[in-house]
C-alpha cells in the first residue's frame, strides 16, 4: 500500500520525471533520504518506473491497440511470448470476452502488416481485434488514481 508521502512523491514525478530528490524533498516536506529510499523501493517493487514518453502519431508511427483471444493455451503464457516482442510496448491479461490486451508502436504500416503477422502465428492465438490509433488526446495518466480508494495521489 502506498501512504500519503509516496502518492505525493509518485504525483510530483509524473509531472516531473527528472525532479530531483533534493527539490522532491524540499517539496513534500520530508528528508532527501527518505525521497531517496522511497523512491528505490517503489522501483524495486515495480510499482514505478520512470520513463520518458512520446507520441507516437505525433512522430508519424503507427500506435496500434489489440485485444487478443486465447485457445488451447493460458492467456498467461500467450502473453509471456507476446512481451517479448520489441514493437509491443505494453501487456495485460485481462477478463471479459478477450483475454490479452497489446498496444503497440510500429515506424509504419509495413512494420505494422509484419507485427500482425507475428502475433496470428504464435501458437494460442485464435483471434486478434486491432484497433488502430488516429489521433492520442490523453496517455500514460496517474490522475485516474486520485479517486482510488486507499490509493489516490491527490488531496481531496
Amino acid at each position: 500500500m502506498l501512504d500519503d508521502i509516496d502518492r505525493r512523491i509518485v504525483q510530483s514525478l509524473t509531472r516531473d520525471g527528472r525532479a530531483s530528490y533534493t527539490g522532491l524533498a524540499r517539496e513534500l516536506g520530508v528528508s532527501e533520504a527518505t525521497v531517496r529510499q522511497r523512491v528505490t523501493r517503489l522501483q524495486e517493487g515495480a510499482g514505478l518506473r520512470i520513463v520518458a514518453l512520446c507520441d507516437p502519431l505525433a512522430l508519424g508511427h503507427q500506435s496500434v491497440r489489440l485485444m487478443i483471444r486465447v485457445r488451447d493455451l493460458t492467456p498467461r503464457a500467450v502473453a509471456k511470448s507476446l512481451s517479448g516482442m520489441p514493437m509491443i510496448n505494453h501487456v495485460a491479461l485481462c477478463a471479459g470476452s478477450q483475454d490479452v490486451f497489446l498496444e503497440g508502436t510500429c515506424r509504419d504500416q509495413a512494420q505494422l502488416v509484419q507485427l500482425l503477422d507475428d502475433i496470428r502465428m504464435l501458437p494460442g492465438v485464435s483471434r486478434v481485434q486491432v484497433l488502430l490509433l488516429l489521433e492520442l488526446f490523453k496517455d500514460y495518466s496517474w490522475s485516474g488514481l486520485a479517486s482510488a480508494v486507499g490509493q489516490g495521489i491527490t488531496e481531496d
